[in-house]
Parts: structure tokens; sequence; C-alpha cells
């Protein structure tokens, strides 16, 4: 009887550590910054503007580029993509209550991002320090998109198929999301 005891203490013990440790290491790696509906609709909508993509979640998809484990929103430096690693990465800048939401997709144009952040250290008024930081960040966002194309020589491709009709970018995206998940193709993307 006393063994059964010990024996029921050290399984409860177990138990007990193990859920203590698990909860300590619950770590969400796809956890993303929690942006305000109001500032999460202009992304969507300019995702949508930039990309030709519409209602891919792009204003929900957004990460501190400055801290990617800093997940409250505030001033600072983001990116913001479409759902699927397929969609190319945006960046914006929110600063008092202002957002400069770049126009130029780092993986195709680092020089129109470079100009705009020009534009963007002008119209947001930020300090020498903040735009030295920023700048940092910048060069590395472009420095991860180099050479990612997210699928756009497909889509350059196809597009003669579609014959340039309306929103085929969309219907090639979806085309190429089925794909994917019948297990025909397979993504190489960064973050």
């Amino acid at each position: 009887m006393k063994k059964c005891k010990y024996l029921f203490l050290i399984i409860l013990l177990f138990i007990f550590v193990s859920s203590a440790a698990a909860v300590s290491h619950k770590h969400n790696s796809f956890r993303m910054v929690d942006v305000p509906d109001s500032i999460s609709f202009k992304l969507e909508s300019a995702y949508n503007i930039i990309t030709g993509c519409d209602s891919v979640n792009a204003g929900k998809n957004v990460w501190n580029l400055i801290n990617r484990k800093d997940f409250v929103f505030k001033n600072g430096l983001f990116s913001f993509k479409g759902q699927g690693p397929h969609f190319p990465r945006c960046i914006f800048i929110f600063k008092d209550g202002r957002t400069f939401i770049f126009k130029s997709v780092g993986a195709f144009d680092f020089e129109g991002v470079l100009q705009e952040y020009l534009k963007c250290v002008k119209l947001l008024n930020l300090s020498r320090k903040e735009s030295l930081k920023y700048l940092k960040h910048i060069v590395d966002y472009l420095e991860e998109e180099s050479g990612l194309t997210y699928g756009r020589e497909i889509t350059e491709l196809l597009a003669e198929h579609f014959e340039h009709e309306e929103n085929y970018e969309y219907r090639i995206t979806t085309y190429i999301s089925q794909l994917y998940t019948n297990g025909f193709i397979k993504y190489k993307t960064a973050l």
C-alpha cells in the first residue's frame, strides 16, 4: 500500500513538472503584431493596390522588423504580406499615429524602397537616430528579399495564357495555391 502511494505521488509529480515545463516553453513562432483594425484595413487596401492581390489577409500578417519578438503595435518599422509563402513582403513605418506604406516591394524594386524611404523620413519627421535605425533594418529586409521571386516568373509566363484578363493574377495565385495544397510544388521562402 505504501509503495502504491509513493508511485502515485511520483506519477503526479511527474505530470505536474511536465505540464509546467511545457507551459513555460510554450512559444508560438507564427505570432504576429496585434495591429489595430484601422491600420489593418489600410494595410489590406494598400497590399491590394501594390500587388493586385485582393483579400489575402495582409493587414493581419504583420511583423516588427526591428524586434521580431515584440508583438505590441507602436512606433516602428514593420513588414506585412498576404497569407501564404507566395505573397511578397511589403513594409511600412508607423510614427505617432501616422502610417507610411511603401509602394515598392523589396524583392522587385530595392531602389524604389530606398527612394520612398527618403520621402518617409521627411513626411514622418523622423529623427536622425530613428532614421539610421530604420535604414539599417530596411537594408536587412532588402538583403533578405534579394533574389526572391515569389513565383513572379510563373505569373508572367501564365499571363499570356490568361490573355491579361482582369484580375488574372488572382486566378494564377489560386491555381498555384492548389498545386501547393495538392503537393505538386513546394515553396522556398524567407521571412
